[in-house]
């Protein structure tokens, strides 16, 4: 899925669609290569719900405060 896929299935804003294409394709390459899979880091709920349904673990910094 690219950015502008993104933008149409999750109603996500410009660069949290560019974040979420970005997120899979790196995903996609460590996981073929045998490598840990992505962790996304993010504060924002909208790209987090879009990358969790992605197959992308997600980590919200807010957690820690």
């Amino acid at each position: 899925m690219g950015s502008e896929q993104a933008l149409k299935s999750y109603g996500l804003r410009g660069y949290d669609a560019v974040q979420l294409a970005a997120g899979r394709a790196v995903n996609t390459i460590c996981t073929t290569n045998s490598l840990p899979p992505v962790t996304l880091v993010s504060a924002d709920k909208e790209l987090s719900v879009a990358a969790s349904s992605e197959g992308l673990f997600i980590e919200d910094p807010n957690s820690y405060l």
